[in-house]
């Protein structure tokens, strides 16, 4: 037999069962706690079912958003990095399509897209990774205040104690990002001088002539002086006695260097055709002739080399002594 209740006391039911509801549920209850809580009636059901299934799986859905948002942005800022770093690559295409090769992309180009890349995709990773693992905490009703607060002193702690790193990491980002220099290159560092073999954000690996392999930290590089950018210059100094003909010495030495620069293993790298630019010194030495070859970067030394045999045997042939006695 089926007891109706008054319309009244059906109210104060309801307005019970609601209260209850939030006292188990919460002041606003997920539709999963209240089902339970509605056709079971327990108090304990209802709330093993919040921590047990609600909320982790919330914190899956989270996590799942966070892995797909990492991965798109991911993607995004090496895409991005990649457009203002590298040649368009269907610009060079259409280029070498109707016979232009003369522009050619900066091999070392590559290799700074890859490590700015790397770069902002671990931030981008640190950063969203963060944001989740926070958000999902959130949800278990986890205080994250005193675990922000100590994450934030462990932070400064560890930011004091390897300020050096971090100096050196910001100083690296920069020289990749202005591409102040690459591997390969001819460089002066002021403390040390030689070719770049490895460049990473936190140090520059510089092998000096002697074969010294110098490790320099980013930071402490104040300024960098690239001898291979775009093109270089090979300076070569002829010294002869006070008494020699420097007008001769100077045609002799033009003469010499244009016929090396010619040579077969020399033609492809000389970008301007040699400069005899005069008598850059006089005094009790004798006298210094001055001639510059421009070349393409890092091929300028063994030009210089070559020139000064063919001067020397040039003069040797003319007579005049190449230098003074002493």
């Amino acid at each position: 037999m089926r007891v109706v209740l008054p319309p009244a006391l059906t109210l104060l039911v309801a307005a019970v069962d609601d209260d209850a509801v939030e006292e188990v549920c919460g002041a606003r209850p997920n539709w999963f706690c209240e089902s339970i809580y509605r056709a079971t009636e327990s108090k304990a059901l209802a709330k093993s079912a919040e921590w047990l299934i609600t909320r982790p799986l919330a914190a899956l859905i989270v996590i799942v958003i966070a892995a797909l948002l990492n991965r798109w942005l991911r993607k995004l800022v090496t895409a991005v990095i990649t457009k203002f770093t590298m040649p368009p690559t269907m610009a060079v295409d259409a280029l070498e399509r109707i016979g232009v090769t003369s522009f050619s992309p900066d091999p070392r180009d590559a290799t700074r897209t890859r490590t700015l890349c790397a770069v902002a995709r671990a931030s981008v990773s640190t950063l969203i990774w963060t944001i989740a693992v926070l958000i999902a905490l959130g949800m278990f009703n986890i205080n994250l205040g005193p675990l922000l607060a100590g994450a934030g002193i462990a932070g400064i702690a560890v930011g004091l104690g390897a300020q050096s790193l971090v100096r050196d990491c910001i100083a690296g980002f920069f020289i990749l990002l202005e591409d102040q220099c690459g591997v390969g290159d001819e460089v002066d560092l002021s403390t040390v001088s030689g070719t770049v073999e490895s460049l990473t954000l936190r140090s520059t690996q510089v092998r000096a002539a002697d074969g010294t392999l110098w490790t320099v930290p980013n930071g402490a590089i104040l300024r960098i002086g690239n001898q291979s950018r775009s093109w270089s210059q090979a300076t070569v100094d002829v010294v002869v006695g006070l008494d020699a003909d420097l007008e001769r010495v100077a045609e002799i030495a033009g003469r010499a260097a244009t016929a090396t620069c010619a040579e077969p293993q020399f033609a492809e790298v000389v970008v301007r055709e040699p400069q005899v630019l005069g008598v850059e010194r006089v005094d009790q030495t004798g006298a210094v002739v001055r001639l510059t070859v421009r070349t393409t970067p890092g091929r300028q030394v063994a030009l210089a080399r070559a020139i000064r045999a063919a001067v020397k045997r040039a003069l040797d042939d003319d007579g005049i002594v190449y230098h003074p006695p002493a």
